[in-house]
């Protein structure tokens, strides 16, 4: 067994990010205001098609303040891909609403449109906002989705929280919906220790900024006439984000060779999923499908051996806390579930780190 743990996705920090961070220190500005936080919200204007972009304390409040603009309420439903992470469910109970979960369909494992169309045809009730997620690092289909909502006047958010770096016909995921959200968790491509990003219009830009401070309105003092949130992102950590932008295309090109790494290696015993034409994938995590696989006992296994992994996305409706909500499909998610894992995938990985993962996989297998 390796005395050295190989995380699934650990932060890749050097000197520079120190560097960063030492100068928003020096300066003084360690409020969630200041030099850095205001550069790190440009260069993210620049990667977004000059969307605006409002930095937040995580993936989750940039969730949750799009359904605030997007005044979802306690009368609405929401429709989430049911294969993603909890925030996509807890923020639209968050504001009373329905959530409505839909299945994945079998290409990117996101949201499926031929589903999703179904629904808004056959459904009298009208849900106020589509939450799709880029599952992963791949792109959904985002195209097809948007015309969709468009065609049926729903509000399109984007969930790219794992796909900062993945690109549809050269035009980054988070930036074709009226919303679109980004995370920078410790374990993200791009990450400021916690963090996340709202992307969106100038206009709603500048009504997210004041519901995100507080929603105060006093000049020289305090004022709130309607409810505000504590959301703002430390200008401290994006001063550590800045220093992550500057490498992200190295970050990116390193997580798919550790993709392409893996599907080399193991291609012959696990399918992977393939990467969309048009698209570009940050393989933000490796994620191979096994057959005839019990992917617990493998888990374990891996982790005696001083290797982490996990499951993927548990699909939302099959979980307690949302199970009594709709659901559109027929166990696609579910036997993703069921067949995949994640693998350690960190752009910090080293060929021999890759090389011990493969080996433990096939000694394994092998018994």
């Amino acid at each position: 067994m390796s005395d050295k743990r190989i995380y699934l996705s650990a932060p890749n920090v050097g000197q520079r990010e120190k560097v960063l961070l030492s100068e928003a220190v020096d300066s003084g500005w360690i409020a969630p205001v200041g030099p850095q936080l205001d550069r790190f919200e440009q260069e993210l204007k620049r990667r977004f098609e000059n969307r605006r972009v409002l930095a937040v304390n995580s993936g989750t409040s940039a969730l949750h303040l799009a359904l605030v603009l997007s005044e979802v309420g306690r009368k609405d439903d929401v429709v989430v891909g049911t294969f993603t992470f909890a925030a996509c469910a807890n923020v639209v109970l968050y504001q009373g609403a329905t959530p409505v979960f839909i299945d994945s369909e079998k290409e990117t494992w996101n949201l499926d449109p031929q589903l999703l169309r179904e629904y808004l045809r056959t459904n009298d009730r009208k849900p106020r906002a589509v939450i799709v997620t880029h599952l992963y690092g791949v792109p959904a289909k985002i195209e097809e989705i948007k015309r969709i909502c468009e065609e049926y006047e729903v509000i399109l958010i984007e969930d790219a929280a794992e796909a900062i770096g993945s690109t549809v016909n050269e035009k980054q995921v988070g930036s074709f919906g009226e919303y679109g959200v980004i995370s920078f968790n410790g374990n993200k491509l791009v990450t400021t220790s916690g963090g996340g990003a709202l992307i969106t219009s100038e206009q709603h830009y500048e009504r997210g900024l004041h519901l995100a401070t507080q929603a105060n309105i006093g000049a020289m003092g305090y004022d709130h006439q309607e409810v505000g949130y504590n959301f703002r992102l430390s200008n401290l950590l994006a001063g550590v984000g800045l220093a992550q932008l500057e490498k992200m295309e190295v970050l990116v090109k390193r997580k798919r060779e550790i993709f392409d790494f893996y599907k080399s290696k193991l291609e012959s015993t696990f399918q992977f999923p393939e990467e969309p034409e048009g698209c570009v994938c940050n393989r933000w995590l490796t994620t191979p499908l096994g057959e005839d696989l019990d992917t617990m006992e493998l888990i374990r296994f891996l982790d005696e051996k001083n290797i982490e992994t996990r499951r993927l996305w548990k699909p939302l409706h099959l979980n307690k806390a949302f199970s009594d909500f709709p659901f559109i499909g027929s166990g696609v998610a579910e036997d993703f579930y069921n067949r995949g894992l994640c693998l350690p995938s960190g752009s910090g990985l080293t060929d021999e780190d890759m090389n011990y993962v493969v080996d433990q996989i096939n000694s394994y297998l092998s018994v």
